[in-house]
């Protein structure tokens, strides 16, 4: 990935641009339906058509920039202040763009990190497991039975990574695969005397830590001090938005995961191959295309849309679907 100042990104369109478009391509532009590199040519202004496959593709076709309708200083700018931790609506006072605009990009970004969170990771060695509890104060039942709770289970690798998992509680049949599907047999487990983690034994060696006063008490390095640390970590952090969207909070647990992950390294290029990296990959646009016909189908049956209508709908999606088979005239009328 190119370093640059991403000042300089800000203060210039151009720059920024290219900026993108040499993370997007790494110095070779190649079709994203076929992976076809040869022959591109330039068609329709910054539109190009696969030589191959027909596939018509701009420069950020299938990423996440295709849905940011900004100019790209705009953009550098933007995320040049979410990677400093400024809130969108503190941001929209350095910017032409809107709140309700800002607001929408950097939902993007954390949609970039939590889409690129999901790989096969696997922690091993001693690993400290725990869960917490989101979300402001409220009247009523404290602790474990309060309403309007976040849960979140969080696995933390002593001197690496931490993964974190909203779940819906605490109980083993819960656990139990979060740990399997992300652990290494033989590791070493450092747990709370919670009844869902009596199994660990089985699976590698397993230390409990008991509780004084609700406290967990550390005695040399039986302990889940990393875990909780990650906790008041992430917590910190969120506390800034006094309050966050419900249905948003998993993209904000997991860019402070992110954030806690990568605490040494520069975050602005990492977050910028994230964006130019296929969000939408090939396979997803070919679904939403057929969602799309079936829909119209589906339409067409019950009367809401008229056979006029599905000839115009047809005309402008079947090419994607057959882009050599097509005549330059389709045959039906529009």
């Amino acid at each position: 990935m190119l370093v640059i100042n991403p000042l300089k990104l800000a203060n210039d369109c151009k720059i920024s641009r290219a900026y993108f478009r040499a993370a997007r391509w790494g110095g070779k532009r190649r079709c994203p339906s076929c992976d076809y590199q040869r022959r591109l040519p330039l068609v329709n202004g910054d539109r190009f058509r696969c030589s191959r496959c027909g596939y018509r593709f701009k420069d950020f076709t299938g990423t996440y920039l295709e849905r940011l309708r900004i100019p790209f200083d705009e953009l550098a700018h933007l995320l040049y202040l979410f990677v400093l931790g400024v809130p969108s609506y503190r941001s929209r006072h350095y910017l032409t763009v809107s709140l309700k605009t800002a607001q929408r990009i950097y939902t993007t970004f954390r949609q970039s990190i939590y889409d690129h969170s999901f790989t096969d990771q696997v922690l091993w060695g001693e690993i400290e497991l725990d869960e917490a509890m989101y979300g402001g104060r409220r009247k009523g039942k404290r602790g474990w039975g309060a309403a309007g709770k976040h849960l979140v289970f969080g696995l933390y690798q002593r001197n690496g990574k931490v993964l974190t998992f909203p779940i819906p509680d605490r109980s083993r049949n819960t656990l139990t695969p979060l740990v399997t599907s992300h652990t290494k047999a033989g590791s070493l487990y450092y747990t709370d005397d919670w009844h869902a983690y009596t199994w660990l034994s089985v699976k590698g060696d397993h230390v409990v830590v008991r509780k004084e006063e609700g406290v967990p008490k550390a005695k040399g390095r039986h302990h889940i001090n990393g875990i909780e640390g990650f906790w008041s970590f992430s917590k910190n952090w969120l506390y800034q938005y006094r309050g966050i969207p419900r249905h948003h909070f998993h993209l904000y647990l997991k860019k402070t995961e992110f954030r806690f992950n990568q605490e040494d390294e520069d975050l602005f290029p990492i977050i910028a191959s994230y964006l130019v990296i296929s969000g939408t990959n090939i396979f997803l646009i070919t679904l939403k295309k057929g969602m799309e016909l079936l829909n119209a189908l589906t339409a067409v049956e019950l009367g809401v849309i008229n056979d006029q209508q599905l000839r115009r709908f047809m005309h402008r999606n079947i090419s994607f679907f057959f882009p050599n088979s097509l005549p330059r005239r389709y045959p039906f009328p529009v």
